[in-house]
């Protein structure tokens, strides 16, 4: 069971790169605190600003985590955009590194905040000066960008999804735990199932209804953030988007399969998707799709390169945005 419950916290997460010439971080005020975040500016300038949007759990504005995840991916990759040209923002999320909430306050947080807090960045570049602005969602985040190209209210200029779920949290949630508790734990695979129907259906699960090799994931204080966020389809938000919009993948990716960008391109067939056969959840390169194998050796290894071609294929989607 021990092994069990170390798999289960990372069931989301999914030398550092040249300092870009001008790098800065900022605060950007809030009715609930600051955010606090990294701005990558090229050396001649740019008008258009890309918004790194961080994925689920306690990962930071740099791709690392308090979980075990050290893999710098968003300072890598934020930092290869602004050596092509552009300019780009990534954050703490709120209540994670340098954005604290007070802790009473963590249990009353929905998803519905996390977009609020994405809306305001984009509106931080905006006053900024920056006449375009791209966001770029990661795992989570990527449904943080879609629900973000989806508001009206909220000008966007072009959205990249990286290894985003194309699938509602439920269906995800219930995948990912499959590749772990089936056939060895069936009875947790069934229980987890049920707790995701009542969870699905807008009903918390009371604490000592949740098996303990399960609390990690669905303890009542994180049920409101579950239940807000499987209210969210992605492949309705993706076809109501009326940006530029690239959808990237990646073939190893064992938390987000490629299936996920096949259905958003699907729901919106104006998108571009791309698939980097070897890409990991994290951005990076590996040679298996072992899932113990990445987590040991991928997912905390802070000196692989972030995926060959990466950054070139944003660039290159960055360039084309009218």
């Amino acid at each position: 069971m021990t092994k069990i419950k170390a798999l289960l916290c990372v069931l989301f997460m999914l030398p550092a790169a040249m300092l870009a010439a001008q790098q800065r971080d900022i605060v950007v005020e809030c009715e609930w605190g600051t955010i606090s975040a990294t701005i990558d500016r090229p050396t001649e300038g740019s008008d258009t600003a890309v918004l790194i949007v961080a994925g689920s759990g306690p990962t930071d504005r740099n791709g690392n985590s308090a979980a075990g995840l050290k893999t710098y991916c968003y300072k890598m990759f934020g930092e290869a955009l602004a050596e092509g040209g552009y300019a780009v923002m990534r954050y703490d999320k709120r209540a994670i590194g340098l954005s604290p909430i007070p802790a009473e306050d963590v249990p009353n947080l929905v998803f519905e905040d996390y977009i609020d807090d994405a809306r305001t960045c984009v509106e931080y570049l905006r006053k900024e000066g920056f006449a375009k602005v791209i966001v770029a969602g990661h795992s989570e985040g990527g449904l943080i960008a879609l629900a973000l190209a989806a508001d009206e209210e909220c000008v966007l200029d072009g959205v990249v999804l990286l290894c985003a779920p194309g699938y509602n949290m439920a269906e995800i949630l219930n995948f990912q735990l499959s590749q772990q508790l089936v056939p060895a734990y069936m009875g947790l695979m069934v229980r987890s199932m049920q707790i995701i129907s009542e969870l699905k259906a807008g009903r918390t699960v009371a604490a000592e209804d949740v098996p303990q090799e399960l609390v990690g994931l669905f303890h009542p204080t994180v049920q409101p953030f579950l239940i807000s966020n499987m209210q969210y389809e992605p492949t309705e938000l993706a076809k109501k988007c009326r940006v530029p919009m690239l959808i990237i993948s990646g073939g190893r990716d064992i938390q987000v399969s490629v299936s996920n960008g096949n259905r958003l391109y699907e729901a919106n067939r104006n998108a571009e998707h791309r698939v980097f056969e070897n890409m990991t959840h994290v951005l990076k390169d590996a040679d298996t799709s072992d899932r113990m194998a990445q987590l040991m050796g991928i997912y905390t290894n802070a000196d692989l390169a972030i995926t060959e071609g990466l950054a070139p294929a944003v660039i290159e989607f960055l360039n084309n945005i009218k």
